[in-house]
């Protein structure tokens, strides 16, 4: 997974990046003054979104070249910290993005969770231990936001990958639904290629986000 996650963005293979950042998030997202943490985020735009809304945003990547991307994109200059993972931290909005495996995080002192992008980024058999380990993260009740997609995957395979509610709800039984719609027309290129002519995108919410 490590590996062929960095081979992705290698080659441009990035079919599920949203330049436009998601506009779910910006309907239902409430929180303000949090310490977000946002998972497996890629270069989204989403976090420079939850940055301007006064909110302190704390990222993990593994690849460097998505990550350099991110602030190049958002003409944002950067200092790099080191650590047990390396920061880098915007020198213009309170960004903090760390380059590594998600699973060699320690520490990230957040009161709340975006996942937009992580949790359909993982097969199925990989998606406990990611949640175990956010739990760890940021234990308790806190402001999260989770957008998922369900699709048939006997028609097309993820990355992103399909997640049912009934899977999502044992993860994180606070979530309540928000919206969902089919959103097939944004959907990954190798999607529409294959025939698929649905993609339902929900988006799931607790805490003052709801």
């Amino acid at each position: 997974m490590t590996e062929a996650w960095i081979e992705r963005w290698q080659e441009g293979r990035t079919g599920w990046h949203e330049a436009g950042g998601n506009a779910g998030l910006k309907k239902h997202w409430r929180a303000t003054g949090r310490r977000v943490f946002v998972p497996l985020c890629g270069k989204t735009p989403d976090m420079a979104w939850l940055a301007e809304q006064g909110n302190t945003v704390v990222g993990v990547e593994l690849s460097e070249l998505a990550v350099r991307a991110f602030f190049d994109e958002q003409q944002l200059s950067y200092d790099i910290i080191d650590g047990g993972l390396p920061a880098y931290r915007a020198n213009e909005k309170p960004i903090t993005i760390y380059c590594g495996d998600f699973f060699a995080l320690r520490e990230v002192a957040c009161d709340a969770h975006y996942d937009r992008g992580a949790l359909i980024a993982l097969p199925r058999e990989m998606r406990p231990a990611y949640v175990e380990h956010v739990n760890r993260l940021i234990p308790g009740d806190v402001e999260r936001l989770v957008i998922t997609l369900e699709y048939d995957q006997s028609i097309a395979k993820g990355p992103p990958f399909s997640v049912a509610a009934g899977e999502l709800l044992s993860y994180w039984p606070g979530l309540e639904l928000a919206e969902s719609h089919d959103d097939i027309e944004n959907g990954p290129p190798k999607f529409l290629a294959a025939g698929l002519r649905e993609m339902i995108e929900s988006v799931w919410v607790s805490g003052e986000s709801h």
